[in-house]
């Protein structure tokens, strides 16, 4: 017996006696008109006393015992779950190992037992509708995926496979609903974004492209990697200028086209339709400067070539001249024998076969000069 029952027992034997020593008197307990009972003060007492602890074990016993039966079929199933769990670790290792070791239908198998076992296991269904839609059985694979985003609605491994799911069966709007519930989980990968542009790409939805292009070269790390991803954030602009263009539009295209210049000055086919542009709005001075422009850019002869075709038409071959000449003076690592070409064949154009041969001589080394 502890301390504590000893103090308490001491205690109500100590407030009975003090009690019936007050009231020594019997109480008249009435059952019915005909029958009571006498009984002393501290018999009613210590009767009330007893009754009550007795109804307040019976009920704690009771309680108790409700308590106990719970617990024992709690630790049934956990008992019973554990198994589970531990035969389901056992056939998901197996399942894995078949898998990376390219038997599939044996890996399937060990899924579909483990689907019997645990039928919300996440994983389970994501891997059997990966399989599923690699078979190309795309329907197994959505309907598999769908049921894991039930199960897991913020499950990223879910939400790409069922996004997989939806461009295996040609819907990129769903495919898009599901990359952009995918961003509000995920706001800093770029994997996501990526994915996004590849649906614009494939629709050609060049403005929605270069949108998510922008958001991407935010989030991209590197600077190598950064500079390609501008680049092709350029190429993304152009092409939008490019369906300006082709719809004659070209004051929007002239306008798309700087914007893609400002992010990759090299790209060469920017400059070009550049020029295209302002020559179809009748501006040839804003064409030439577009095409001189480019050619400092990107050494390219074709812009040089536009350059050449304008001033023909304009009647002023010898400016275009200068511009070969200057070209030339400005080639860093030596003048390029393609600008001496059309540079001489310019001048032999124009009945001038003495400056061609001092331009060829000029700009050629003496050992390997075409001229004795």
């Amino acid at each position: 017996v502890s301390f504590k029952s000893i103090i308490t027992f001491l205690f109500f034997t100590l407030l009975s006696v003090y009690f019936s020593f007050l009231n020594p008197h019997e109480v008249d307990i009435h059952f019915a008109q005909g029958w009571s009972l006498q009984l002393p003060m501290i018999v009613l007492f210590l009767g009330s006393v007893l009754l009550g602890v007795l109804i307040a074990g019976f009920l704690h016993g009771t309680l108790s015992l409700k308590k106990f039966f719970i617990n024992l079929k709690k630790a049934g199933r956990v008992k019973r779950q554990n198994k589970n769990n531990h035969r389901s670790e056992r056939l998901l290792e197996e399942a894995e190992n078949f898998l990376a070791c390219g038997y599939v239908s044996k890996a399937v198998a060990a899924y579909e037992k483990i689907l019997k076992m645990s039928p919300s296991h996440v994983h389970v269904l994501v891997q059997l509708g990966n399989i599923a839609r690699e078979e190309g059985n795309v329907e197994r694979a959505l309907k598999l995926h769908l049921r894991a985003v039930e199960i897991a609605p913020e499950n990223l491994n879910v939400l790409y496979g069922l996004a997989d799911d939806y461009c295996a069966k040609a819907i990129p709007k769903k495919e898009m609903e599901v990359l952009k519930k995918i961003l509000e989980f995920d706001r800093r990968s770029p994997r996501v974004l990526c994915r996004m542009r590849e649906v614009y790409l494939k629709s050609e939805d060049w403005v929605s492209a270069v949108e998510v292009q922008r958001k991407l070269v935010v989030r991209i790390e590197g600077r190598e990697k950064k500079e390609k991803e501008k680049r092709m954030l350029g190429q993304y602009i152009y092409k939008s200028g490019a369906r300006y263009f082709n719809n004659d539009n070209f004051e929007l295209a002239i306008t798309e086209f700087k914007r893609a210049l400002r992010e990759n000055a090299q790209c060469l086919s920017a400059h070009i339709l550049l020029g295209d542009a302002y020559l179809k709005t009748g501006d040839r001075k804003g064409a030439l400067k577009s095409w001189k422009k480019g050619y400092a850019n990107t050494k390219s002869m074709a812009c040089m070539m536009r350059m050449e075709e304008v001033y023909r038409d304009l009647g002023q071959v010898g400016e275009m001249i200068k511009e070969y000449k200057e070209a030339i003076r400005n080639s860093k690592n030596g003048p390029s024998e393609i600008l001496i070409m059309l540079l001489g064949v310019l001048c032999l154009e124009e009945k001038t076969p003495q400056e061609t041969i001092r331009v060829i001589e000029e700009n050629t080394d003496s050992e390997k000069a075409i001229i004795p």
